[in-house]
């Protein structure tokens, strides 16, 4: 926003940052600790610097899982800007506790001078083939038949049915802050049927918040989107050309469906969060295997619920990272389940993948923590390229289902250890299975939960898994059992590094 005072002391915070580096960092902790960006236990304008040196170059001035934690205290979840770095420095001062709202000490009685639409939200009506603004910062909208323009960060809250048209998010360059632009989807249902729906054409940040007890539809139509000269652009139903944050309400109860017929369903190329919600992403073009969701940059969920059922692949980073470190995601894909150009980081949460890939990462997947049921019908992940610590993980290979035509197995004929049901969202020939229970050296009993039979492995056809490392492969496994199971079978244990 146009705060003299704001611009003032990001500057001088600007100019410090250029003579304090080397900042040291730790390990994620189990609280956070508002502010303290450089880990040392204590809330100083270094802190703020910190978040500036991030600010202006990521690479060199990485900071932590942690430290980006207790960084974020300027709006929680709309990701880090020079904000944060204001906040810290007024909370240094006394001026303020942390985290600071978006209302705390913002409005105009407390600035004079500064944009209104810091204070006060806008309210969208949609109504079928035309669009209502209401608000005292409408000013920074403008309705064009049934495409509505933002063109300045703030709250906008929206709502109704709009049949088909826009919410594009367009801020000029000259106009561009620090600030985020925050659409609250509030009973909201938008077609896009030749562009798409919502649209983030330039913006630093765009947050979408689910409202609790309201549910949301975003969809297209049944053509592909083209531009001017004829050319199909490759744009999803939601599409944003610069960060972009999903999350739920206060109590995350507010549902977010996305209903690709044509494209993709949601695609950022920068970095794309799921913070929280419901999100149900169906994509229904088997022609062109459109995809779930495409964090080009980065893709990462924290909390929430994501279900994804898509023909292309489940949810993918076209050039870096995927992250899970917490929430419950479900996918069914056509292609990979989860892809990454770069890792597959899993800390915490439950994923369940399936698809003809299950976990694809071109320079490694590891995990950490959390409940990791992959499935795939062509290719096991690659031992090689699988890193587990805290837990162990077991990979199984199962003959063909002589009933079916491909020789895969139903997704009804799931698996269970000991009394945990695993979910399976496809049939499968490879299993990948990691959960904290799981430990190297115990040995577990499978069983077909559509069944009830114990489950083999090897020429053997042993009942007993064994697990000798961090990940174990089990050759030849039966997923349908037999009554000549015997004492166990040596498992084939693969040196997988855990350091």
């Amino acid at each position: 926003m146009k705060n003299h005072k704001s611009k003032k002391l990001l500057a001088v915070l600007s100019s410090a940052a250029v003579l304090i580096s080397g900042i040291p960092f730790s390990a994620q902790a189990a609280e956070t600790n508002y502010g303290d960006v450089n880990l040392d236990g204590k809330l100083t304008v270094a802190d703020a610097v910190a978040v500036l040196q991030y600010l202006a170059n990521q690479e060199k001035y990485a900071l932590s899982e942690e430290a980006l934690d207790n960084a974020d205290v300027f709006n929680r979840g709309d990701s880090i800007t020079g904000y944060d770095a204001i906040a810290i420095q007024k909370a240094d001062a006394g001026i303020i506790t942390l985290p600071e709202s978006w209302m705390e000490g913002h409005g105009p009685e407390d600035n004079p001078g500064e944009d209104p639409s810091e204070k006060y939200s806008v309210k969208i009506k949609l109504e079928g083939t035309k669009i209502t603004v209401e608000g005292d910062s409408k000013k920074y909208t403008s309705v064009e038949g049934s495409k509505l323009t933002i063109t300045h960060s703030g709250e906008y809250h929206i709502s109704g049915t709009l049949d088909d048209g826009q919410i594009d998010v367009n801020i000029a360059d000259e106009e561009a802050d620090a600030e985020t632009v925050k659409l609250f989807l509030e009973g909201a249902s938008i077609t896009g049927k030749s562009a798409p729906a919502i649209l983030v054409s330039n913006a630093k940040n765009t947050s979408i918040t689910l409202a609790d007890g309201t549910e949301n539809t975003i969809s297209d139509g049944d053509t592909v989107y083209i531009d001017a000269a004829g050319t199909p652009t490759g744009d999803a139903v939601i599409k944003a050309k610069d960060d972009l944050t999903i999350k739920g309400g206060e109590k995350s109860t507010g549902i977010l469906n996305v209903t690709a017929n044509t494209q993709d369903g949601i695609q950022c190329n920068n970095d794309i969060k799921i913070n929280g919600g419901v999100i149900n992403i169906k994509t229904s073009n088997k022609d062109d295997s459109t995809n779930g969701i495409n964090g080009k940059t980065s893709l990462t969920v924290k909390s929430g619920t994501l279900t994804v059922d898509a023909e292309g692949d489940g949810i993918k980073s076209g050039k870096g990272s995927v992250a899970v470190t917490g929430g419950k995601i479900s996918i069914k894909a056509g292609k990979d389940a989860v892809q990454a150009e770069t890792t597959i980081d899993i800390s915490d949460g439950e994923l369940y993948a399936g698809g003809d890939k299950g976990l694809t990462a071109a320079t490694g997947v590891n995990i950490t923590g959390g409940i990791v049921v992959a499935t795939a019908t062509d290719n096991q992940t690659a031992a090689d390229k699988l890193k587990v610590e805290n837990q162990a993980a077991m990979l199984l290979s199962c003959v063909k289902d002589a009933s079916n035509e491909d020789g895969c197995w139903k997704k009804a004929n799931s698996l269970a250890y000991s009394t945990a049901g695993l979910t399976f969202m496809k049939k499968y020939s490879f299993v990948l299975i990691s959960a904290p229970d799981l430990k190297s050296g115990e040995t577990y009993k499978l069983t077909n939960t559509s069944t009830g039979a114990g489950v083999t492995h090897s020429a053997e056809k042993s009942d007993s898994f064994k697990l000798t490392g961090a990940v174990t492969s089990f050759e030849s496994v039966d997923p349908a059992g037999s009554a000549a199971a015997t004492t166990p079978a040596e498992p084939k244990a693969d040196s997988v590094s855990n350091s």
